[in-house]
C-alpha cells in the first residue's frame, strides 16, 4: 500500500506541477496558484463528505502547522523557480522535501532494512538525474535562489512530518484544514502586496478563459491527490519510504511533458527514471 500510494502522490504531484506550469504561461504564478489553492479546498471538503473527518483537537493543531508549512513552500518553491536555473533548484527542493522526513523517522525510533535504506538512496540520486538537465550553459544558482529552494524543501518536509502526525481515524480533516490555512496565508500576502505602492496589481487574473479554468481546476485536484496518496501511504508504512516516493514528482512532469510538449527526455533523465523504477522495486522486496 504505502508504495503504490507513494508513486500515485508522485504522479499526482508531478502532473500538478505540469498543468500549472501550463496555466502559469497565461497567467501569472501567484494567480494560478491562488486559484489552484482554492479549488483544492473546495475538492478538499467534498471529498471529506464521503471519505469522512474528525476534527480532534491534535489534528486541528498539527494540520494547522501543516497549512503553515505549504503556504511557506509554495511562496519559497515560486521564488526559487523565478530566480533559476529551474534544473537545479528544483531537484534540490525535491531531495531536501525528502531527506529531512527520512532523518527525522530514522531519529523518532523508525528501522529500516537494509533494503529500504539502500532503496531510499538511489531514489534520492534518482530525483537528482530526474530533475537536473546537464548543459554547456548550466550554471549554479545564486545565494538567495539557494536559501529559497532550501526554505521550499524545509516547507515540504514541515507537510509531509506534520501530516504523518495526524490520527489514522481523522480522515480527510488534515487536508481541509491545511489548505485552509495555507489559502488564508496566501490570500494575506496577496493582500499586502495590494497594499503596497504599485503601479501594477500582477496577482489579479481573470478565469474567463474556458482552457485556463481547467488547467487551474486540474492543477487543484492534482495537489489534492497527492496529498490523499501521501496520508493513505504514511498511515500503511514508513513516512521515510512515503516521502522519498513522493519526492520523485518531477518523473510524472518530465513524462507529461514529453508526451503533450513533446520535450526531450536527456539520457540522464532516463537514466534516473530506470534507476527510481529499479529502487521501488528494492522497496518492494525490503
Amino acid at each position: 500500500m504505502t508504495i503504490i500510494f507513494g508513486l500515485l502522490s508522485a504522479f499526482s504531484y508531478g502532473y500538478a506541477d505540469f498543468v500549472g506550469a501550463l496555466a502559469a504561461r497565461r497567467i501569472r504564478a501567484l494567480a494560478a496558484t491562488t486559484y489552484s489553492f482554492s479549488f483544492g479546498l473546495v475538492i478538499a471538503m467534498v471529498l471529506s463528505m464521503f471519505v469522512g473527518a474528525e476534527y480532534q483537537s491534535n489534528t486541528v493543531v498539527v494540520s494547522i502547522y501543516a497549512g503553515i508549512c505549504s503556504a511557506i513552500a509554495i511562496s519559497c518553491l515560486y521564488a526559487a523557480l523565478a530566480l533559476g536555473p529551474i534544473s537545479i533548484v528544483s531537484p534540490l527542493t525535491a531531495v531536501i522535501s525528502a531527506i529531512v522526513p527520512v532523518v527525522f523517522d530514522v531519529f523518532s525510533g523508525q528501522e529500516l532494512s537494509s533494503f529500504v535504506l539502500i532503496a531510499v538512496i538511489l531514489i534520492l540520486i534518482a530525483v537528482v538525474l530526474v530533475g537536473f538537465v546537464p548543459g554547456e550553459k548550466v550554471k549554479l544558482p545564486s545565494g538567495l535562489a539557494t536559501l529559497y529552494s532550501v526554505g521550499a524543501g524545509l516547507g515540504f518536509s514541515g507537510i509531509f512530518i506534520f501530516l504523518d502526525a495526524t490520527g489514522a481515524d481523522s480522515g480527510l480533516a488534515p487536508l481541509v484544514i491545511m489548505r485552509a490555512v495555507g489559502l488564508a496565508l496566501l490570500l494575506a500576502g496577496l493582500l499586502a502586496l495590494w497594499l503596497m505602492p504599485s503601479r501594477q496589481k500582477p496577482f489579479i487574473e481573470s478565469l474567463s478563459d474556458f482552457k485556463l479554468f481547467g488547467l487551474v481546476l486540474l492543477a487543484g485536484i492534482g495537489d489534492v491527490l497527492g496529498n490523499v496518496g501521501f496520508l493513505v501511504a504514511t498511515r500503511n508504512g514508513a513516512l521515510a519510504v512515503a516521502a522519498v516516493l513522493t519526492a520523485l514528482y518531477p518523473v510524472g512532469t518530465i513524462l507529461l511533458a514529453r508526451i503533450f510538449l513533446k520535450e526531450r527526455i536527456a539520457l540522464s533523465q532516463s537514466f534516473g527514471i530506470a534507476l527510481a523504477i529499479g529502487a521501488c522495486a528494492l522497496l518492494a522486496l525490503g
